[in-house]
């Protein structure tokens, strides 16, 4: 697994419920700031067609995402540097993002189309497969090297060290995560099929836990660029601030051994 080349993204979802604080609230604004401070290398925004409105759905939905270049406190999410380098400095600006969804046609033309591909959240492992298959032949149609650093797939994360505390926040009945994945479902999806899509897409529990289903996807698809952190109104902003830092701490441990383990073995050959 190649843990230390794997970037993290950020990507804020406005609240399912009307009562929910979303962004633009103080809280939602601190997480993106805090997310930055963290490490977070990337932050998204919807990117409209020409002319087109901005629709207030998730940006998950929307067809394009990019990279944007404001500072998250300003409008969410944002982009303060990638890697270091301010954005401001940088001399090109990447291009739009593909926000993947199940067809894996429209995955292998946007490829195509030189765009760099974010499977969204509620996909399966299988989907992600198929997803990097058909950026693969999209970009051989285009004559084009698919890079794996460019994929990105993003994935709604809770931890907490109290394992059945994080199962709880997201699927509550009056969660945002709970609400935001029925939502994924066709009408009429019973309770049952809401909480297999969870578990099957939503990194909840301890560090150990959520960096053991992480792997557990890198080992059934391989390794990518970016893991783009799905953030929801939490309706606990204290909590989801803490399962924010507990992420970062864990991702950024699980790298360090890394690193040091690939070091001892260039040691000892």
């Amino acid at each position: 697994m190649e843990e230390a080349v794997m970037k993290l993204g950020y990507l804020s979802i406005p609240p399912v419920f009307p009562q929910g604080r979303g962004p633009g609230r103080p809280d939602a604004g601190a997480r993106a700031q805090l997310a930055e401070a963290l490490g977070f290398s990337e932050f998204y925004a919807a990117l409209p067609e020409t002319g087109a409105p901005l629709s207030i759905d998730s940006p998950e939905r929307q067809a394009l995402l990019r990279i944007v270049s404001d500072s998250p406190v300003r409008k969410l999410p944002e982009l303060i540097s990638v890697d270091g380098v301010s954005k401001k400095e940088s001399s090109q600006a990447p291009g739009p993002l593909a926000a993947l969804f199940e067809c894996v046609d429209a995955a292998r033309a946007q490829s195509a189309q030189g765009r760099a591909p974010l499977s969204v959240s509620w996909l399966d492992i299988d989907m992600l497969a198929r997803h990097w298959a058909a950026h693969v032949t999209g970009c051989t149609h285009a004559a084009r090297c698919a890079r794996r650093q460019d994929w990105r797939i993003a994935r709604t994360v809770v931890v907490d060290d109290d394992p059945a505390r994080a199962e709880a926040i997201a699927k509550a009945p009056d969660s945002p995560c709970r609400a935001y994945y029925r939502g994924t479902l066709s009408p009429g999806a019973d309770d049952a099929a809401v909480e297999s899509r969870i578990d099957d897409c939503v990194f909840y529990g301890t560090q150990a836990t959520v960096l053991g289903r992480l792997q557990e996807m890198v080992h059934a698809i391989g390794t990518f660029g970016t893991l783009t952190f799905v953030d929801h109104a939490w309706a606990d902003a204290a909590r989801a601030r803490q399962s924010l830092i507990l992420f970062a701490d864990a991702v950024s441990q699980n790298q360090r051994s890394h690193t040091q383990r690939k070091y001892r073995k260039l040691e000892l050959a």
